[in-house]
């Protein structure tokens, strides 16, 4: 331990007395003109010795031999796991700024044009949307129902003035009064609604399903040249009294179901004709929407 005595810093450094505040310090002189050093002011602190080179780094130091020659590892431990979790945080910092750099053609930018997603991408043709439909009685024309079944009256459906802002929906039916001749009923449905398509699909394995001895298909196929896809089913009861005519026909947001229902006894109709008549009504309905 050193011997000399600590400094008080109310005395100074060396052997300089005090000077009492607010007076000149008599020790002073200004530097002699063209000696080209700088005035020292008084009681100025004393200028800093060098500092010792300062000692090597850990990194540098040898590790000492342990027992039998070999390295001490407990002394350094915590420099190896240094320099892994240093070597570690490198290379996010690298990941991280190469990565977040330019969000171009990621999930949180804009891809760019010429690429999937992107402007150079050409737009697909949007669903044709009907916003307006007639009421349930006006959805078929006159001429055809006269035509089909002659003198029957319209009984409009439990909804058709029930229009909400996601769905409109119409059930009208029409049936000749009375008893005279043969049997004969027309049905429509109409649904405009997001989901078309699914509808339509459902409405189509519905119309194929067998019922037992009530409903049996007879046939089935597509109809061409009605709406953007339409199918007509045939079918009859096992007693071979009524047969039917369903057409299911999709156009944009709108699918329509016509059906056209007959009495096999003391009638004329045919297959054709039945499947005509179903498909001249679906098209009236889809005429009459815009």
């Amino acid at each position: 331990m050193s011997e000399t005595p600590p400094v008080d810093p109310r005395q100074g450094f060396g052997d300089r007395p005090t000077q009492p505040f607010g007076q000149a310090d008599p020790s002073w002189r200004p530097a002699a003109q063209g000696s080209g050093q700088a005035p020292v002011p008084p009681h100025a602190p004393p200028p800093v010795p060098p500092q010792a080179p300062a000692a090597p780094s850990a990194w540098a130091q040898p590790v000492p031999a342990g027992p039998g020659g070999g390295p001490r590892g407990g002394s350094r431990v915590w420099l190896i796991a240094g320099a892994a979790a240093l070597a570690v945080a490198v290379t996010v910092g690298v990941v991280v700024a190469v990565s977040g750099g330019d969000d171009k053609g990621t999930a949180s930018g804009p891809p760019p044009a010429g690429v999937p997603g992107g402007a150079g991408k050409a737009e697909e043709p949007t669903e044709k949307a009907f916003t307006k439909v007639p009421k349930g009685c006006e959805l078929v024309k006159a001429s055809t129902i006269e035509a089909i079944v002659p003198g029957a009256a319209c009984t409009p459906g439990l909804f058709d003035d029930k229009d909400l802002a996601s769905m409109i929906t119409r059930g009208p039916r029409w049936e000749r009064p009375g008893h005279d001749g043969p049997f004969q009923k027309l049905e429509v449905h109409l649904s405009v609604m997001p989901g078309a398509k699914g509808n339509y699909d459902m409405k189509k394995k519905v119309a194929l399903r067998e019922m037992g001895s009530l409903r049996k298909v007879l046939d089935s196929k597509p109809v061409n040249g009605l709406g953007e896809e339409a199918f007509v089913v045939y079918s009859g009861d096992s007693q071979g009294a009524l047969n039917d005519a369903q057409v299911i026909v999709r156009e944009g947001n709108a699918v329509v179901t016509s059906d056209y229902t007959f009495s096999r006894k003391d009638s004329t109709t045919t297959q054709k004709q039945a499947e005509d008549a179903a498909v001249a009504v679906a098209r009236d309905v889809l005429g009459s929407l815009s």
